[in-house]
């Protein structure tokens, strides 16, 4: 950690890592800041203070952060580096370590960052370690930090949670909202789990107020958004299906996408209401993990490889082309090649248009960490390798099933490369087009065309 005297720095710029949820996480975050004195650098533009929201779910996560701690200090020398996020949560005294960061901050402190900055403003000292802590904010003296006197602590409820009224999305046509964080499943991998603490939820009348005051901005489109977001649910008798049906029936927001859901999450009610409501996009991102049951049991996933199979085709039947999403993971410990073809199976016979393919990578502080078994990085790669080439194959599928027909698709603010407009179906496939700006962050009925390698080409005419 850098020693300096901390004076009144009030422009701030983020670096996010990681997840949409880091993204969501790092608008708070700027939300707080601003109304704590703070404006966000403008492009090109010196920040006196860089926010580095981190990701720990693989070992190159935590790599790339420290590469861009390194970066981000190259290109702003006197600048107070915050690092905060999953791998400042999981492994404070690492982060503490590399050269330029002057705070560490754990995701309970996170949006306490103006204060802590205030904080060291008015200090002799110069560094600071957050890191999380499940009782009342406060800050206080800290000892144990190699020597240091001037550390502090930010510490905070886990059961508190607050629905931010974000609204500035620097121009984008959907937004995403916190509605639950953190997770209460034990997943023998999953260091996330261990960085985000006990799962808790928002009040469904805060997420209500919140997709008015983004329906009211411009919005059309909001996602709903968790560490677990199958396990919302703020009072008794509340779950993901009760929020969605109470948003339906209490706004008027054109579209509402889940992100990421468990399959032991998604419920007959929850196919019900997505079946029944135009507003409720058809697309679901459900990992899968691995298709052998004997990796499922060691991983402690709670449902088999038949259940999730079961599952995906239930869902294509009751609601036509629905697009489906999954995460996959090869190469957890002890993972043979009958284990691996069993995945392999799965993948092929259900109908997904998405995968997202990683290899397992050794996590301290999991169960798995301590299982035998290592599978070499050439085997992973192969592995990984054939389930991207099969995730290709089922992707072009899919997108082929829809020329002819018409999608609508909501039109981003941007255009592509080659000046075309851009936008996503409610069924999650990337559809271009040629039109006027009148289109953009509208809703528009297009009839496809083309099938291209990684999204589809139509007409608004």
């Amino acid at each position: 950690m850098q020693n300096k005297q901390m004076t009144k720095r009030n422009k701030i710029s983020f670096e996010t890592l990681g997840c949409r949820y880091n993204r969501l996480e790092s608008a708070e975050m700027a939300y707080e800041l601003e109304r704590a004195g703070y404006a966000k650098a403008k492009e090109g533009e010196t920040s006196d203070v860089v926010v580095i929201n981190s990701c720990t779910v693989t070992d190159r996560s935590d790599a790339k952060c420290r590469s861009t701690i390194r970066r981000v200090k190259a290109k702003n020398p006197d600048a107070v580096v915050v690092v905060t996020g999953c791998y400042s949560e999981t492994n404070p005294d690492e982060v503490a370590k590399e050269p330029g960061v002057d705070i560490v901050v754990g995701n309970s402190g996170k949006f306490e960052i103006g204060e802590l900055l205030s904080k060291l403003e008015a200090d002799t000292s110069s560094t600071a370690s957050v890191t999380n802590d499940d009782k009342r904010f406060n800050v206080r003296p800290v000892t144990g930090m190699d020597g240091r006197t001037n550390a502090y602590r930010i510490a905070n409820d886990d059961k508190k949670f607050n629905v931010r009224p974000v609204t500035g999305m620097d121009g984008r046509t959907n937004a995403y909202i916190k509605v639950q964080a953190g997770c209460d499943e034990v997943c023998s991998f999953c260091i996330v789990r261990i960085a985000r603490g006990r799962s808790s939820s928002a009040r469904g009348s805060d997420v209500v107020e919140q997709v008015k005051r983004l329906h009211e901005s411009g919005i059309k489109e909001v996602v709903l958004s968790g560490i677990n977001l199958g396990e919302y649910g703020y009072a008794k008798n509340e779950n993901i299906a009760w929020l969605l049906s109470k948003l339906v029936d209490e706004t008027e927001i054109a579209r509402i996408r889940l992100s990421s859901i468990n399959p032991n999450n998604v419920t007959d009610e929850l196919i019900n209401l997505m079946a029944g409501s135009s507003r409720i996009c058809r697309h679901l991102h459900i990992p899968l993990q691995s298709g052998s049951d004997s990796v499922l049991k060691r991983m402690r996933r709670p449902y088999t490889a038949k259940e999730y199979e079961n599952l995906l085709n239930r869902l294509a039947d009751k609601i036509p082309a629905i697009g489906l999403g999954a995460d996959v993971m090869v190469g957890f410990p002890g993972e043979t090649e009958k284990e691996f073809n069993e995945t392999f199976d799965v993948i092929k016979n259900v109908p997904l248009m998405a995968l997202h393919v990683f290899a397992y990578s050794l996590r301290e502080g999991t169960e798995a960490f301590a299982m035998n078994g290592p599978i070499p990085k050439t085997v992973k790669k192969e592995r990984s390798a054939k389930l991207k080439n099969l995730a290709q194959q089922k992707g072009q599928e899919f997108r082929e099933r829809f020329i002819g027909t018409t999608l609508p698709v909501l039109i981003e603010n941007t255009r592509d490369n080659a000046g075309n407009l851009k936008g996503f179906s409610d069924n999650y496939l990337q559809v271009v087009l040629d039109g006027p700006d009148s289109l953009i962050n509208k809703i528009v009925p297009v009839k496809i065309t083309v099938s291209e390698k990684e999204h589809l080409i139509g007409s608004s005419r």
